[in-house]
């Protein structure tokens, strides 16, 4: 059974400045060579072969959980490292990330024949003859941002350490998704600011600010509108939540029926073809019997999901 191990020799000068120079030639197109397999022999589980994700929305996230197990059929003398090698056949996107579970460490983007700090066993060590292993490797990604279908290889490996013309592909799969054009787009600003000016504790009750989100669609669809205060909810008032101004509280409510917004709790909007406007109301509320003094602010963010 072959450990890799390295065995000496009694050589010539002449054969060793030949041996450089093949070491040289070697290091600088690893992949000239053949690769020796059989170094350990996997069964898969979870996802593997093609993986049809179906239609989903630019830039959606996309994750990819590969799990199986291996048994070592020729010795790691030091560690078995895993890696792994995608490639975009249709579209083009990001580079994804893949990483060891056990160890969270994440595995090296080069492919067949090099190393990383991610083992097959969760730690980077030794491995023996006949011993098994259980994998798991969480693949993230994004979606294209182009309208249009896209089909991805991904690969993972392992590959000796010390000894990296030893490698093996342990898990294959073909990643096809369609990214569609969403039915709406937003023609307002993604950020908007929304100014009070300076207030008095007389001007709480009449002062409000609206901001009046625009999105222009070709079609009618159905839409969930959520707002998530970045300042604390205030518990047991529906829709306020605090500013950086202690005593000093801001409220929020939908501007076309004036009901208090439920923080993190989904709306159900109908949109239709054409312009189409979601307003939110924003007033001041005093949370103490004495007024604060101070400049405040206050944050949101409303997310717009298409069903």
């Amino acid at each position: 059974m072959n450990d890799f191990d390295v065995k000496p020799c009694r050589c010539k000068w002449t054969s060793l400045i030949l041996m450089s120079i093949g070491l040289l030639l070697s290091f600088a197109s690893p992949h000239a060579f053949a690769f020796n397999t059989g170094n350990v022999s996997c069964t898969t589980s979870g996802n593997q072969g093609l993986v049809d994700l179906g239609v989903v929305a630019p830039s959606e996230k996309i994750e990819l959980s590969l799990t199986g197990n291996c048994r070592i059929t020729r010795r790691f003398p030091i560690a078995a490292s895993l890696t792994f090698a995608q490639q975009y056949l249709t579209g083009k996107g990001d580079t994804y990330l893949a990483k060891e579970t056990s160890s969270g460490d994440y595995l090296g983007s080069d492919g067949m024949g090099t190393i990383s700090s991610a083992c097959l066993s969760g730690s980077c060590v030794p491995l023996n003859l006949n011993a098994s292993f259980p994998y798991e490797v969480q693949v993230t990604g994004q979606a294209g941002t182009t309208p249009g279908n896209y089909t991805v290889t991904f690969n993972m490996y392992v590959t000796a350490v010390g000894w990296e013309t030893y490698s093996d592909i342990i898990s294959a799969v073909i990643i096809k998704y369609t990214v569609s054009q969403p039915p709406c787009t937003l023609s307002s600003a993604k950020t908007m600011n929304l100014s009070f000016g300076t207030l008095s504790s007389n001007d709480f009750a009449t002062n409000q600010q609206v901001a009046n989100v625009t999105m222009n669609c070709t079609k009618g669809t159905q839409v969930t509108a959520t707002l998530v205060p970045t300042q604390a909810a205030i518990s047991g008032s529906t829709g306020v939540s605090a500013t950086t101004l202690a005593g000093l509280s801001m409220a929020a409510t939908w501007a076309d029926d004036g009901t208090a917004v439920t923080f993190s709790s989904p709306r159900s909007l109908t949109l239709k073809t054409g312009a189409n406007t979601i307003g939110l109301g924003f007033r001041p509320r005093l949370s103490t019997s004495v007024s604060p003094t101070g400049s405040f602010t206050s944050q949101y963010t409303l997310n717009i999901t298409y069903l």
